[in-house]
């Protein structure tokens, strides 16, 4: 009788206790791969949210005076456009989407606004983003408008807006933010905007996005100014904290959930195929001690439990991994927009066996050291 005969012959004589270890494999591996899916889509969705309500990162001249700045008072030190550019070639730091701007507050129009010049966003070296909706790209000559200034004005797309010597269409109006000094704000060229203040070159501050930091780190906010500052040592960074922070202890919240999934999936999965496997071997004890008694090795007996085993462990992750993927595309908890990789499932194929294996392994060893004789007696549990 062949191996592969000797093991379904095996499995079709158990088949009971096979298909409720099957089911009991196929339920924790549902478990954990959905919980990966939507940890995955969690934390993907989330990222997109931050980023749209805009930058959690500002970069200053280290001798900026952050109370003034409060007051919307900009006037103090500058550094150089060029300081943009520096970061977008480093791959180390732990940020993303720079936007320099030059901002200083101005009386135009018969308002008080925060004039701020930026250029179109720029990413680190090497990746591909999608801008943030935060990030202006203002055509020269043309200015956009908060959305208070707009109402104190009066003005709209197409309108003339004088600002200090020099006169700009205004292309957009904004969606109101509200939140000062978003609505106050009128965008422009940074180099028309560096032409009216007579500072060439020069920029006063650095939009960023802090979006590469692991889930482990436990200071995030040091983390992120040591790896900017490495590179610009004569700046100063400004988180937003409650951008910054929901953000991160939003991937922290998803990974402890995964590990704890993952945890009672294991826990609860070791317990069954333990107690069933067990189950299984105790039912046939007189078979064991008889095979024993004939001259059959411990390990080929051994082999052919745990080849029922692997089997049933391995068909069971498979039909797992079904069932837990339509879960997650049907419950709809997150969008699926990032799951999984086909990788990772394989590998979950490949282990799961294994594990089912180390499982079962104490009662059929347990059996197997008890001597033939005490196997086939009439008392034996």
């Amino acid at each position: 009788m062949t191996w592969t005969r000797m093991v379904l012959r095996e499995m079709a004589y158990s088949r009971w206790n096979t298909l409720a270890c099957m089911a009991v494999v196929a339920a924790a591996t549902a478990l954990f791969l959905a919980m990966m899916d939507i940890g995955a889509s969690s934390v993907d969705a989330t990222r997109l949210l931050m980023r749209d309500m805009g930058f959690n990162l500002q970069i200053t001249p280290a001798g900026a005076d952050q109370a003034r700045w409060q007051a919307l008072d900009f006037v103090g030190p500058d550094m150089p456009e060029e300081y943009v550019h520096r970061l977008t070639r480093q791959r180390q730091i732990m940020a993303q989407h720079f936007v320099g701007k030059l901002q200083h507050t101005v009386q135009a129009e018969g308002c008080t606004l925060v004039l701020t010049g930026v250029l179109p966003e720029t990413v680190r070296t090497g990746t591909e983003k999608t801008p943030m909706p935060t990030a202006y790209a203002v055509p020269e000559g043309q200015v956009y408008l908060g959305a208070a200034i707009a109402r104190a004005t009066g003005k709209k797309p197409g309108d003339a807006f004088q600002i200090l010597s020099r006169t700009f269409e205004v292309g957009r109006v904004l969606d109101e933010y509200g939140a000062i000094p978003e609505d106050i704000r009128v965008y422009a060229r940074l180099h028309d905007v560096q032409a009216l203040l007579n500072r060439p070159g020069r920029i006063n501050s650095i939009d960023a996005l802090a979006c590469q930091c692991p889930a482990d780190v436990r200071d995030i906010v040091g983390l992120v100014r040591e790896s900017i500052e490495s590179v610009l040592p004569d700046v100063a960074v400004q988180p937003y904290y409650s951008i910054l922070l929901a953000r991160h202890e939003q991937r922290v919240m998803m990974r402890r959930l995964q590990m704890a999934a993952l945890a009672a999936a294991l826990a609860a999965a070791a317990a069954a195929v333990w107690g069933l496997t067990y189950q299984n071997v105790v039912s046939r004890r007189q078979e064991i001690g008889t095979l024993r008694a004939l001259g059959m090795r411990e390990e080929m007996i051994l082999v052919a439990f745990l080849a029922k085993i692997a089997a049933y462990a391995l068909i069971g992750a498979a039909l797992g991994c079904v069932i837990g993927r339509i879960f997650f595309l049907c419950s709809r908890v997150a969008p699926p927009t990032t799951m999984t990789p086909p990788t990772t499932i394989m590998l979950l194929i490949v282990v799961t066996p294994l594990l089912a294996m180390i499982f079962g392994l104490p009662p059929i060893a347990g059996r197997l050291l008890r001597e033939p004789a005490d196997t086939l007696g009439e008392g034996a549990p």
